[in-house]
């Protein structure tokens, strides 16, 4: 995931960032003061290339006592030890690495929620010999993006793989809530929809959201009483995402099935920080004071805060090369840095995000999903 929606967000709350990413597009480097790369891998940033990168920018120009602090996305979920070194040097504003442990411990957190009454789909880290493989998926506790999740006939195997567990498919809208906790209670920012970008290697690839997608009250409601008693139960501060999957039943009903808290800044900020310019920081007062906070006059403006915005990541569905200088739209973000030379992008690799606005969410995204085709049709007439 690129930093560049986190960057824009603090950067329109009147902060100076550093960012501190895998890919540094040519947004993040434009909006922050300095962009640092640093390798990524399976599970997440490469250790002890972030931590060095960490202790170079301390010994240079950069001091960390200058930061407030460090504000993190995706990257640890599969080792929070390496956020617990990060905080050794310098604060993190946002979930500790002890709170992301738990919440991205399978056995942890699906237990908390069977405590809590919290219905999510049939998890299992071994399958009964009985269980139909072609019902299950398989996932990684510390995943991202959904490209760790596969279909359990694929593997073969009724046994997971450590830190991975089984989980009954669920066929039906799959939704998010954006939301702020204090550790006690929550704000709501948005209720997102959202799709999958799916290829051979990775049915489950994430491939965009949309913002304030028509929900009924009583699924809202659902999402809302699962976030507030899991902020509860596990101390969620600052801004958090639930995933899950509503199922019409058979009388009619909806359902809601939580499959996960995404305990840290997630992608569904880039739907709100331009419309909503204190997120930030509600998340810096969540986090720092325990405040929940909200900006009034944005609420006012209901025109505003209806306005859907739907973003969507272009993949290479083959080898391309982009030519130096090339030209995208204004409504590319997250575009490769190039230099003076041609930039090769492997199939199934990311090329950089489009974004759409309309009245309501069906329009953000059909008008979102026409712009996909139109950059791979750009991709494919320079190949």
């Amino acid at each position: 995931m690129s930093a560049r929606p986190f960057v824009e967000a603090a950067v329109n709350a009147g902060y100076s960032v550093v960012a501190i990413d895998a890919f540094s597009d040519v947004q993040t480097v434009a909006l922050a003061e300095k962009t640092l790369i640093v390798s990524y891998d399976d599970l997440g940033f490469r250790a002890d290339d972030l931590l060095q990168t960490l202790e170079q920018l301390d010994k240079g120009v950069m001091a960390l006592s200058q930061f407030v602090g460090c504000v993190y996305g995706s990257g640890f979920e599969a080792q929070p030890d390496l956020l617990k070194k990060v905080a050794e040097k310098i604060p993190v504003i946002g979930n500790s690495s002890a709170t992301l442990a738990a919440v991205k411990n399978a056995s942890v957190f699906f237990a908390r929620m069977q405590k809590l009454n919290i219905r999510y789909p049939e998890t299992f880290e071994t399958l009964p010999a009985d269980a139909d493989l072609s019902l299950y998926i398989h996932k990684f506790s510390g995943g991202s993006g959904g490209v760790h999740i596969k279909p359990a006939k694929l593997l073969q195997a009724r046994l997971a793989d450590k830190h991975c567990f089984f989980q009954h498919k669920i066929e039906g809208l799959s939704v998010s809530l954006l939301f702020i906790a204090n550790g006690d209670d929550i704000q709501v920012v948005g209720f997102n929809g959202q799709w999958v970008c799916a290829d051979e290697q990775s049915p489950f690839r994430y491939g965009g959201a949309v913002s304030h997608v028509n929900l009924s009250m009583d699924v809202q409601q659902q999402l809302i009483s699962a976030a507030k008693q899991l902020t509860s139960a596990f101390g969620l501060v600052g801004l958090n995402s639930l995933d899950a999957i509503v199922e019409k039943t058979s009388a009619g009903d909806a359902q809601v099935y939580v499959l996960e808290i995404n305990p840290r800044l997630s992608a569904t900020v880039d739907l709100y920080s331009a419309s909503d310019e204190a997120l930030f920081d509600r998340h810096m007062q969540a986090c720092l004071f325990k405040q929940l906070t909200c900006d009034i006059e944005n609420q006012s403006q209901g025109k505003l805060r209806s306005e859907s915005k739907a973003h969507a990541i272009v993949y290479a569905d083959i080898d391309v090369e982009l030519m130096a200088g090339m030209v995208w739209p204004n409504w590319v973000t997250d575009s490769p840095t190039q230099v003076n030379a041609p930039l090769k992008i492997f199939a199934g690799a990311p090329v950089c995000s489009v974004h759409a606005f309309a009245d309501n969410a069906d329009a953000a995204k059909k008008e979102v999903l026409t712009r996909v085709r139109q950059i791979k049709n750009l991709l494919q007439s320079t190949h």
